[in-house]
């Protein structure tokens, strides 16, 4: 994930605030000796730094893989799983090991129906070639 949180130290230096207090003024009378162009700039500097960390995270959001925002974004199912893992788990069938249903997964029942099914069907095989009706 290329975005990350913008803490204080980040920001501090390019904040308004940092700016002395006559900004336009010569070093001599304590100011930076700023043209027009270069106060502009200073005020701009702070709202496109923002919007380069916002457009990260927008890219972020619209990635998927190992550097998307899922991947960042614990899932809570376990220890170290995210929702990208998540999304891998549905896409491979695994996610129905996660559902509990009457006490077993979801996964376990599946396999006891197939298990009962093909059980019946060794039953009707068996009857049929004894001739019985099933």
């Amino acid at each position: 994930m290329k975005a990350k949180k913008i803490l204080n130290s980040d920001i501090e230096h390019i904040l308004i605030s940092s700016l002395p207090t006559h900004p336009t003024a010569p070093r001599s009378l304590g100011g930076r000796g700023y043209s027009a162009s270069e106060m502009k700039e200073a005020f701009d500097k702070l709202p496109l730094y923002i919007i380069e960390h916002y457009n990260a995270l927008i890219g972020d959001v619209h990635s998927f893989g190992e550097n998307s925002l899922a991947s960042a974004v614990p899932s809570g199912i376990k220890d170290g799983h995210t929702l990208h893992n998540l999304f891998e788990d549905i896409k491979s069938g695994e996610l129905a090991a996660y559902f509990g249903i009457l006490g077993k997964s979801l996964l376990a029942h599946l396999i006891t129906i197939y298990a009962e099914i093909d059980t019946l069907k060794n039953k009707i095989e068996v009857a049929e070639s004894k001739g019985e009706d099933v």
